[in-house]
């Protein structure tokens, strides 16, 4: 689970003293706004894009904050799912074979008790949305939900799905816009990189950055990460995902292009991109530079270029 390497003495402060200096575009979430948070379970105070940052770089949340914040950053907080239907039977074929196949190097996953638990989950969801039902990716949400026992969570696996279905409706709808905006954005910031996988002849993004999408970037993510991960999507949806993998790839640019050929770029894509993401921000933390990482990676800007 996510700890913070911080003394609690250090709090915020090492963020805060930076943002004057730099001039940029966001507002610090300090110690005692987590505090007004928990306490009024509300985030009606604050900007949700203060808050999607503040949940990298602040010190004084715990585990069990991470956790409560999920139904906190809820946006619909009285939600329920339409009547239910019959569902497929397909679905629960395809759900009993991916179960299996769920973070399968966890020794947690493959005890049969929590096993059940994550076939419960998706077939429940089967059973409410049958024009969607099961979708691979699907079991890795649920299994994060079941790993870190996060309290009502057949809700929010059922929000979380429902509110971003586009993505696993028949055809994917979702999934090509975000792809395509995704090599838009790329075209436009990393034009070198951007180059480059053309000229190996990456020209489907589907091939690397699809499972991001459709497993809400928690297949690879660290496991003590995979609670902000899901925290970040229940603020900001589907758009921060390509804002986070714009990120990635501008801090992994130079590894990336001295990769000869599309399958060793793939590989690293999709197993160490978001690992690299991750150590670069605990380094970054511990000497006190993370604000000038966010800054050069994309993630804030300056006020004057807004």
């Amino acid at each position: 689970m996510l700890v913070s390497n911080y003394s609690d003495s250090e709090k915020e402060n090492n963020t805060n003293s930076q943002i004057p200096r730099h001039n940029l575009s966001f507002n610090a979430i300090q110690k005692e706004d987590w505090a007004q948070i928990m306490k009024e379970e509300s985030i009606n105070d604050f900007r949700s894009k203060d808050l999607t940052l503040a949940l990298f770089y602040s010190t004084s949340l715990t585990s069990q904050n991470y956790i409560n914040l999920i139904h906190i950053f809820s946006k619909f907080k009285d939600f329920k799912m339409p009547n239910p239907q019959e569902p497929n039977a397909y679905y629960a074929e395809l759900i009993n074979r991916d179960v299996g196949r769920t973070y399968q190097q966890i020794p947690f996953f493959k005890d049969k008790q929590n096993q059940d638990q994550i076939r419960n989950l998706l077939l429940n969801y089967t059973y409410h949305d049958p024009d969607v039902g099961y979708v691979q990716g699907m079991n890795f949400i649920a299994g994060t939900l079941v790993y870190f026992q996060v309290p009502q969570n057949q809700i929010i696996f059922n929000e979380l799905i429902y509110k971003h279905r586009n993505i696993y409706i028949a055809g994917t709808p979702g999934l090509f816009e975000n792809l395509a905006l995704l090599k838009f954005k790329l075209k436009a910031k990393i034009p070198k990189l951007f180059k480059y996988l053309q000229e190996i002849g990456l020209n489907d993004f589907g091939i690397c950055f699809s499972p991001y999408y459709l497993t809400m970037m928690l297949q690879n993510t660290p496991f003590q990460y995979q609670m902000l991960i899901l925290n970040i999507y229940q603020l900001m949806g589907q758009k921060y995902i390509t804002k986070l993998l714009i990120a990635m790839l501008k801090l992994s640019k130079n590894t990336i292009m001295k990769l000869k050929d599309v399958e060793n770029v793939n590989k690293y894509i999709r197993s160490e991109l978001v690992v690299k993401f991750f150590q670069e921000i605990e380094i970054c933390k511990k000497e006190q530079r993370l604000i000038q990482l966010f800054f050069n990676i994309g993630l804030i800007r300056r006020i004057n270029q807004q």
